[in-house]
C-alpha cells in the first residue's frame, strides 16, 4: 500500500501542475526576448532613422529593424512628423506601443471594441424633403482626447487609431512597438494594416515598399454588402490613393468635443476597474478598457521623480501611474539634465531600455557582463540607442545639456543604481567595500558616502562641496 502511494501522489501533482500555470497572471505569458545570438552584443552604436516614407502631410521614419540590438529588445521604433492640419489616417498594428509627443499637441481617436460611441451631435441636412421640411442629420463616435507635448499615448495591439494635428506647428512624435509582446502571435515583424491611405514608396538602403489599405482586397460587390452601402459608394473607397498615411484636411475636421479633458469621475471610473481587474476580475475586457486613461504628461519638472536644482529631473510612468501600461507591459522615463551632470551608473533589474535623444548631447558609456564597454561616445539629438538589460549605464551631459525619453520593456521597470542614495554602494557594508575592491577602511568610507544625499541624477562633481561623510574609525 505505501509503495502505491508514490506514483499517487505523482500523478495528482501532475494534474496540478496545468492548473497553477492558468493562475497565473496572463499579462506575465510574453514572449521570451532572447532569441538564438541576438543579445550577443559586440557593440553598441547610436541609430539613426534608415527608411523614410513621405505622405501628403508628413513623413515617416523608421530605425532599421535587423539592428541587433533592436531585434534584442525585440522592438520596432518610428518617427512621424506631421504638417500642420494633417490627419494620420486610421490604422492598427499587431503590436502593442507607446507614442511620445516631442513637439506639437494635437487630437486623438482609440477605438476600442465594445465600447459605446459616447459622442453624439444632431444636426439639419440642408437639403429638403419638397415640403420645406429638413432631415436630421446625427453623427456619434467613440470619446476622443486631446494630446500635447510631453505626452505619453498608450495604443494596445488590433486596435484602431488616429490623429490629427490642429495645431500651428509641425506634430513630431517618437513611437516604440512591441513586438516581442505575448499580444502578438504573428511573428517578430511589425505590421501596420491600414483602413485608409495607402504605403508610399520610400527612400531606404534595403529598397522600398508600397501598397495600399486593406478594404482594397476585398470584391468591391461583396464589400458593399457587407458595409450595407451602394456598389458605387464601395467603388469609391476602394480607389487608388497616392497620398500616404498622412493626408491634409482643407476645412479642418469636425468633431464632437467634450466639456472637460479629464473629470474626476473617469479617474475613478480607471482605478476601480483597475483594481477589479488585479483581483482577478476578468469579465469584460473590453468595458475595463473603455474607462482607461491613455495619456499621461511626463514633461512636468514640478511632478518629477527625483529633482536636483543643480544637475535636473527625472520622471517615471509604470503602471502604478497610468494603469493601462499594466496591459502593454511597458514603461517609459522622461530626463533632463543640466550641462556637465552625470547620471548615476545604473540597469534595469527586469527590462530594457530604449532611450531617444529630443535634445542635447552626452557621453555615454555602457558596460557588459563581460566588463567591456560595448558603447562608448557621444549620443545626440534624433539618436537611438538600445541598453540591454541588466547591461550598466553611465552618461554625462555635455556643455547644452542632455535630454532624453526611455521605453522599457516592463511596466514595473525596477532601475539600480550603484552610486547615491538609495544605491548599492550604500547599502553595503564598508569592509565588504574594502574588500572588493583592496582599498582602506577610509576610502571605502569616502567611496560609499561620495554621493550620499543625490539620487540617480548628480550636479557636476567638486571636491569640496563632495568629500563625503568625516571618517570614524
Amino acid at each position: 500500500m505505501a509503495s502505491s502511494s508514490v506514483p499517487l501522489s505523482l500523478c495528482c501533482l501532475l494534474l496540478l501542475l496545468p492548473l497553477s500555470s492558468l493562475a497565473q497572471n496572463p499579462g506575465e505569458n510574453r514572449q521570451f526576448r532572447y532569441r538564438h545570438e541576438e543579445c550577443r552584443l559586440e557593440r553598441i552604436t547610436g541609430l539613426q532613422p534608415r527608411h523614410r516614407f513621405e505622405s501628403e502631410a508628413g513623413v515617416s521614419e523608421y530605425f532599421d529593424g535587423n539592428e541587433q540590438q533592436l531585434q534584442c529588445a525585440g522592438v520596432t521604433v518610428i518617427r512621424r512628423t506631421i504638417k500642420s492640419g494633417g490627419l494620420f489616417l486610421p490604422i492598427f498594428s499587431n503590436t502593442p506601443g507607446l507614442v511620445y509627443v516631442i513637439e506639437g499637441s494635437g487630437i486623438a481617436g482609440l477605438l476600442v471594441p465594445g465600447c459605446p460611441e459616447s459622442f453624439q451631435s444632431f444636426e439639419e441636412k440642408g437639403r429638403g424633403d419638397g415640403q420645406g421640411q429638413r432631415q436630421p442629420f446625427t453623427d456619434q463616435h467613440q470619446k476622443i482626447f486631446d494630446f500635447r507635448q510631453g505626452d505619453i499615448i498608450a495604443v494596445p495591439a488590433g486596435f484602431v487609431h488616429w490623429c490629427y494635428n490642429n495645431g500651428d506647428h509641425p506634430l513630431v512624435t517618437i513611437t516604440l512597438l512591441d513586438t516581442s509582446s505575448s499580444a502578438n502571435q504573428l511573428d517578430s515583424t511589425h505590421r501596420q494594416f491600414m483602413l485608409a491611405g495607402s504605403r508610399q514608396k520610400g527612400e531606404s538602403k534595403q529598397g522600398s515598399s508600397s501598397g495600399g489599405h486593406l478594404l482594397r482586397a476585398f470584391d468591391t460587390k461583396l464589400l458593399a454588402e457587407a458595409l450595407g452601402v451602394p456598389e458605387e459608394l464601395a467603388q469609391k473607397i476602394q480607389r487608388e490613393d497616392s497620398r500616404g498615411e498622412m493626408v491634409m484636411v482643407s476645412e479642418g475636421l469636425k468633431l464632437i468635443r467634450s466639456s472637460s479633458r479629464n473629470s474626476g469621475g473617469e479617474e475613478e471610473a480607471e482605478h476601480e476597474r483597475e483594481t477589479r481587474d488585479s483581483a482577478g476580475d476578468r469579465n469584460g475586457l473590453e468595458e475595463a478598457l473603455c474607462a482607461y486613461r491613455l495619456r499621461q504628461n511626463i514633461d512636468n519638472p514640478r511632478q518629477a521623480d527625483y529633482f536636483n536644482p543643480q544637475a535636473g529631473w527625472i520622471t517615471k510612468l509604470s503602471a502604478q501611474k497610468l494603469p493601462i501600461l499594466r496591459r502593454l507591459r511597458l514603461s517609459a522615463r522622461r530626463g533632463v539634465m543640466r550641462p556637465r551632470a552625470t547620471l548615476a551608473p545604473q540597469w534595469v533589474i527586469n527590462a530594457h531600455d530604449i532611450v531617444y535623444v529630443t535634445k542635447g548631447r552626452a557621453r555615454v558609456q555602457v558596460a557588459s557582463d563581460e566588463g567591456r564597454a560595448v558603447h562608448d561616445g557621444e549620443l545626440r539629438q534624433g539618436q537611438l540607442l538600445v541598453v540591454p538589460q541588466n547591461f550598466v549605464a553611465i552618461v554625462s551631459a555635455e556643455e547644452e545639456g542632455f535630454e532624453w525619453v526611455t521605453f522599457k520593456t516592463n511596466e514595473d521597470a525596477i532601475d539600480s543604481q550603484i552610486a547615491g542614495k538609495l544605491s548599492v554602494f550604500k547599502g553595503m557594508p564598508v569592509d565588504v567595500i574594502a574588500n572588493a575592491y583592496r582599498l582602506s577602511r577610509e576610502e571605502a568610507f569616502k567611496l560609499k558616502f561620495g554621493r550620499r544625499d543625490e539620487i540617480e541624477i548628480f550636479e557636476a562633481y567638486k571636491p569640496e562641496k563632495h568629500a563625503g561623510r568625516p571618517y570614524v574609525e
